[in-house]
């Protein structure tokens, strides 16, 4: 379709009648470039003319199109929504890598608040672990220091009982 008799026909060649494989969107997106053309088109006319074009004025501003019209909106249509994408792109990347790092910094936080009840459980254990261990040191010292032996400490124990029993 090479001319165009108002807005109806633009929109059933970019919209309506769209192949399967384009994207109605980016149909819509060039309808709306070709009415903005349209738009600055009756600001200039009102500009230079005194006042708003005629619906014949218009009607004839859509039959003056030429059929390349169509191309160069879907062109800059594919521009403006991949420059949209972009910039969603970035923003939504922008966002992510915040969260990942607030998240971090707040697991980071967290972990250090785990890290001092945790340290003093490990000092607890490690001076009972102490107290222990100097205990049993002290136990094996008293008997290496006393000398005592196990034939000893039978021979003392057998003493005692046959003291027990004469008494």
């Amino acid at each position: 379709m090479s001319k165009f008799s108002g807005p109806a026909d633009i929109y059933n060649e970019l919209i309506e009648d769209v192949p399967e494989d384009e994207e109605w969107l980016l149909g819509l997106v060039a309808f709306g470039v070709i009415e903005e053309q349209k738009i600055e088109w009756m600001q200039h006319h009102a500009e230079n003319n005194g006042g708003l074009p005629s619906d014949e004025e218009i009607k004839t501003w859509y039959l003056q199109q030429p059929s390349g019209v169509i191309l160069r909106a879907k062109d800059t249509a594919r521009a403006r929504l991949t420059s949209y994408a972009q910039d969603a792109i970035s923003i939504y990347m922008a966002d992510f890598e915040k969260e990942i790092v607030d998240g971090i910094i707040v697991e980071e936080i967290r972990e250090i608040k785990k890290f001092w009840p945790q340290f003093g459980v490990n000092l607890a254990g490690g001076f009972t672990s102490a107290i222990l261990f100097a205990a049993l040191l002290t136990l094996i010292a008293f008997f290496v220091f006393n000398d005592t032996s196990p034939v000893d400490i039978g021979a003392q124990l057998g003493r005692h009982s046959e003291e027990s029993n004469h008494d």
